[in-house]
């Protein structure tokens, strides 16, 4: 369960999301923030999701319900609905990664060099294909439930991950200058310790680790008595945190050594930028398809943990079978990614909306609902039966105030500048 649960808390957010932020947000000064606020806000926030999971046996739907916390129906259907949209375009992404890992793989199997492939450029149709091979992959291993589906995946596909990673960083590093480019970027610089350099690290935690109460509580309803949430919870950040880090460890320093730009976001890093970098390198077609392999390897397991939260919900509230809810999860999918790619910024805004917005919100419902609608002894209890918690006091003081007061500020501090730009007519 905890290899299941870092399995879900790797993804598109570590590897695309993760490089490109860092290198916007002070470089050094975004990696020291982020790693203080992984150990300080992450992990007792993903505990707290958890155990709220395991405590009530349920997914959100049944959880806040189960606590007793006010407004349970309306937020249940709000974290339900941010879930659903948010793997709609999440989805979409991911086939344009599948896309680049089969056209990069082609080469490779047919033993040529791939000219560069953008693969946020391919036809409407082509698109779609993968789309619709994504979300068959994605149902047809839930299928088989979490144990026999999510479980036996990452087992194999976290080690896999890995081991790709290790490969590519010692690829990258021996670029001529890369060590070098690296080491002056990752030097200190007081001035970049900005506020908006904290409230960009603090999404990225929340988006990276999956937090959002969806996801973990979910996974929390599926744990047993004697797993322990504590290192489920320290295990799953360690993992999440190495990822992201060494996704940066291989572009940051390619691009710094190949003089690329990584401005302009996520896609661009993905579909664009790392096919540059890979091209004026030796065997850049076989890197290419092991970083775009493993990248969607592991992706993929996020979108499977999306796909199970609303399996979950729809067996408890409306008692439709795993088979039933998956078939229907496969349709609505494709006709969501219609939008994404037909509609220039749908992507842009629906990832403001439903993963940067919406993430920290149901993250901060369901803190709330474990801190505040389960009495202290409880709470404590459903962290760590029957054994001693080290500073359980102040535990529950973060979760009830440090931890929903920083997540308003991540959400006021993120739409401030957009709503002055609407108040002052701009």
């Amino acid at each position: 369960m905890i290899i299941a649960t870092a399995g879900v808390a790797i993804g598109l957010g570590n590897i695309w999301r993760f490089p490109y932020m860092m290198m916007d947000y002070g470089g050094a000064a975004f990696l020291l923030v982020y790693l203080v606020i992984v150990f300080l806000i992450g992990i007792p926030a993903l505990m707290a999701e958890l155990a709220l999971g395991r405590h009530t046996r349920h997914g959100p739907m049944g959880a806040f319900a189960e606590v007793r916390m006010p407004g349970s129906s309306l937020i249940s259907g709000v974290l339900l609905l941010t879930i659903f949209m948010a793997c709609s375009y999440y989805g979409v992404i991911l086939a344009q990664v599948l896309a680049s890992a089969f056209e990069y793989s082609r080469h490779v199997l047919l033993a040529r060099d791939a000219p560069i492939f953008d693969a946020s450029k391919i036809g409407f149709w082509h698109t779609m294909t993968f789309v619709a091979v994504t979300s068959l992959l994605c149902c047809g291993a839930l299928m088989f439930g979490v144990k026999r589906g999510i479980e036996r995946l990452s087992m194999i596909a976290l080690p896999v991950f890995f081991l790709m990673f290790v490969i590519l960083i010692i690829r990258v590093l021996t670029l001529p200058g890369a060590m070098a480019a690296l080491t002056d970027y990752l030097k200190p610089n007081m001035k970049a310790f900005q506020p908006e350099t904290f409230l960009a690290a603090l999404g990225q935690a929340f988006f990276s680790m999956g937090l959002g109460g969806t996801l973990m509580v979910t996974y929390g309803s599926y744990m047993r008595r004697e797993d322990a949430i504590p290192k489920a919870a320290v295990v799953t950040a360690m993992t999440d945190m190495l990822a992201a880090v060494m996704a940066g460890m291989i572009v940051i320093p390619a691009a710094l050594a190949l003089s690329v730009n990584l401005g302009g976001g996520g896609p661009s890093l993905f579909f664009v930028v790392m096919p540059q970098v890979f091209e004026v390198m030796p065997s850049g077609t076989l890197f290419s398809s092991i970083f775009f392999v493993s990248v969607f390897i592991v992706a993929l397991l996020s979108l499977m943990a999306g796909y199970e939260v609303i399996v979950s919900a729809a067996n408890q509230k409306l008692g439709l079978s795993r088979r039933t809810t998956l078939s229907i999860i496969f349709v609505s999918q494709i006709l969501l990614a219609i939008p994404a790619l037909t509609i220039g910024s749908y992507i842009q805004y629906s990832d403001l909306i439903w993963g940067s917005t919406m993430h920290p919100v149901g993250c901060a419902f369901a803190v709330i609902a474990f801190a505040w609608c389960l009495n202290r002894a409880t709470a404590l209890q459903a962290i760590s039966p029957g054994s001693e918690l080290p500073f359980k006091n102040l535990l529950i003081v973060w979760l009830r105030y440090v931890i929903p007061v920083t997540i308003i500020v991540i959400i006021v501090g993120g739409w401030w500048p957009t709503v002055s730009s609407w108040l002052s007519g701009g």
